[in-house]
């Protein structure tokens, strides 16, 4: 979703990579989603609302917790009406999938699934116990002491690290030949290709594609709607149409008919 959102500082934990409040109330009833390729676990404010979302053209039910990772491609959100927020937690994958004993693999194909339908029923109760507090406060507080008691190995491996970090540093304006040569040719395409799958449920190419076009679309907004082929090039696309398939397939629109307010 593009919008402010709240930024808590409130997580001291290394399994969370960041904790956003979105405000919902001025959005669309039709929301279109997409991810940065991450795993993150989002909740509703109340353990009794529904979600229920459009994912190319099929409708899925999922109840108030549910995890997006991999990427998303032409789903929308029905917002409820008076829906006040939506808390995000960003995770560290290698933490996501050992925390929750979870294969990345079930991403590929599901994106978006519900929480309590990919986890055992320990973590099921952990989350009908946050949502016994009351206060954003308390919840946030909650999952920070349950997160932080975690004691798992959560690291990347370090040239899958620093594959990541190379290229959001260049917002998706590289290639994976350019990748494997930023490298030093100490990796080969295979294990690349292996660790991005095992660790994020997606390409290196994918998510070369996805960080381009998320750096794209937060550089587009109301005021420059009409200069997209601009921010198109500037994002390191080659030309506005290829921009355009992007755009129709993350987002499900095309470009002039989204509502950028």
């Amino acid at each position: 979703m593009k919008g402010k959102e709240m930024v808590y500082k409130s997580f001291a934990n290394k399994h969370i990579l960041g904790a956003y409040l979105f405000p919902c109330k001025d959005l669309e009833s039709n929301q279109p989603l997409f991810n940065d390729g991450f795993p993150s676990l989002i909740f509703m404010p109340r353990s009794s609302d529904d979600v229920i979302l459009k994912e190319k053209g099929k409708i899925i039910r999922l109840q108030s917790a549910w995890v997006c990772c991999g990427v998303i491609q032409d789903t929308q959100w029905e917002i409820p009406d008076g829906l006040e927020y939506i808390m995000v937690l960003r995770f560290n994958p290698a933490s996501f999938y050992s925390i929750f004993d979870i294969d990345p693999l079930i991403f590929q194909s599901n994106p978006i699934c519900g929480f309590r339908d990919i986890v055992d029923e320990t973590w099921c109760s952990v989350i009908d116990e946050m949502y016994q507090k009351e206060s954003i406060a308390e919840k946030v507080s909650f999952l920070d002491e349950v997160f932080s008691s975690c004691y798992i190995e959560n690291n990347l491996p370090y040239f899958l690290q620093a594959a990541i970090e190379h290229i959001d540093e260049q917002r998706g304006n590289t290639t994976v030949s350019d990748l494997l040569k930023k490298l030093g040719g100490r990796i080969n395409h295979k294990w690349l290709h292996r660790n991005f799958v095992k660790y994020l449920g997606i390409s290196p190419k994918k998510y070369i594609s996805l960080q381009r076009f998320i750096y794209a679309y937060g550089h587009c907004g109301p005021e420059d709607s009409a200069d997209l082929f601009d921010v198109a090039l500037n994002s390191g696309y080659y030309d506005y149409n290829h921009f355009f398939k992007d755009f129709k397939q993350y987002l499900g629109i095309a470009p002039s008919r989204y509502s950028w307010a």
